[in-house]
């Protein structure tokens, strides 16, 4: 990819980690070890049963995060990555512990996405307590932000949940096809159009 390209598409991380004050030298080093990558729309990112061994950062586009019983089996999507929802993404199941996982990264757009390996990201870290910081506060988000969406799930019926979404989270509405917005939700896609027509 051009220089000029993946400057273009490295700016929106790069002008977040300006703003948390990481020096442009770390930045650099950042530029030289992320890869760009174009995702097309229903590709999968990572497959079940691997071990997700880098960190996205989602520049354009989105993905959910499904899970798969152990007999790859029905499927259920647990988490949405959008630009500008949860930009960053993993396997939270799979990347601490570097095992596989029980999930896939599904695209659900065209997209456009930074992949840093878990080992370049990792040793940028040890000698940066500053990306260190950022760092752990991402991943404290992350999992807070992931834990709501389940207690949302466990404590909600078909309606409150996509009364949730709609206020809460609405560019999963729009941005997100209904099947996996339903699959979230634990009905039918059937089901959904009935909620949504009620809702209306």
């Amino acid at each position: 990819m051009k220089n000029i390209e993946k400057s273009t598409v490295l700016a929106p991380l790069f002008s977040l980690l300006e703003h948390l004050r990481i020096s442009e030298e770390t930045r650099q080093q950042i530029a030289d070890k992320i890869e760009v990558r174009r995702v097309k729309s229903n590709s999968i990112l990572l497959m079940p049963g691997n071990t997700c061994t880098h960190l996205y950062f989602v520049v354009s586009g989105g993905f959910v995060c499904r899970y798969f019983n152990e007999n790859l089996e029905i499927p259920k999507t647990i988490n949405f990555y959008l630009d500008d929802l949860h930009p960053f993404m993993a396997c939270v199941d799979s990347y601490f512990s570097q095992q596989p996982s029980a999930c896939e990264l599904r695209a659900v757009r065209d997209s456009v996405v930074l992949s840093m390996s878990k080992k370049n990201l990792d040793a940028m870290m040890q000698s940066n307590p500053v990306l260190q910081g950022f760092y752990d506060t991402l991943v404290i988000q992350a999992l807070v932000e992931e834990n709501e969406l389940k207690l949302k799930i466990i404590s909600h019926n078909a309606e409150q949940l996509y009364q949730y979404l709609l206020d809460e989270l609405p560019t999963v509405i729009q941005k997100v096809p209904s099947k996996y917005i339903a699959e979230f939700m634990g009905i039918s896609a059937e089901w959904l159009s009935k909620v949504k027509r009620r809702k209306k």
